[in-house]
């Protein structure tokens, strides 16, 4: 039985969120139909996340659950974090940005200029609905790190039919930028079949973005 590790690793961040929002929402300025509405998802995603982890059922159904429903909720809490971090009449502790794993300010730099150059995208796994690919720097050939001032890997994706041509540019759409080379890119049940396309870019510390690397593409299994 294979699991996500981006999936695993939601599991726990969303857990200490709906813990956390549970018992502080007024502190945090969240309503109450809002904290009531965040229990009642992370309820659900529980009893998905189970069948998912589940040895007898863990199948192509309960992965394309999970995978599906790991895009909404992490939109959702992805939203909630600007939403606190962005309240001007609360000032968030250390505790708070901890378990709302909301990353503290940084000092800010004057502009980083984006590298010239693009990230080689390649294979890391290819199992159901699960696509893992390694954003590798061309100047350091398989090491895993990232350039010098490189703060993450932005990234735009689109599918089409298996045999289709590739698509335009503007057909592309962007995704939250990773922190890391490899990463995995989780896609739905009705995506089956389907041939992803990927491009990505290096970001700098001040979200200055580098040119598209070449487009790589895999058909959905």
């Amino acid at each position: 039985m294979e699991l996500s590790f981006k999936i695993l690793k939601y599991h726990f961040e969303f857990k200490s969120i709906k813990s956390y929002v549970e018992i502080n929402y007024l502190d945090l300025g969240i309503p109450l139909a809002q904290k009531d509405s965040i229990v009642d998802q992370w309820d659900a995603w529980v009893i998905v996340f189970d069948d998912y982890t589940a040895p007898d059922t863990h199948n192509e159904i309960s992965i394309g659950d999970i995978n599906a429903l790991y895009i909404t909720d992490h939109a959702m809490t992805e939203a909630l974090k600007l939403q606190i971090s962005s309240n001007t009449t609360i000032e968030l502790s250390g505790v708070d940005y901890a378990n709302l794993y909301i990353p503290r300010p940084k000092k800010q730099r004057t502009n980083v200029p984006a590298k010239d150059f693009a990230p080689i995208i390649s294979l890391i796994k290819n199992t159901h609905l699960d696509t893992e690919i390694f954003a590798m720097d061309p100047n350091r050939i398989g090491k895993k790190g990232k350039p010098k001032d490189v703060e993450s890997i932005g990234y735009k994706i689109v599918y089409t039919d298996a045999a289709a041509t590739p698509p335009a540019i503007d057909d592309y759409r962007r995704q939250e930028p990773e922190g890391s080379t490899i990463f995995e890119i989780l896609s739905t049940g009705d995506k089956e079949g389907k041939r992803l396309w990927v491009i990505c870019y290096y970001l700098s510390p001040t979200h200055e973005a580098g040119p598209d690397s070449e487009p790589f593409s895999i058909i959905i299994v």
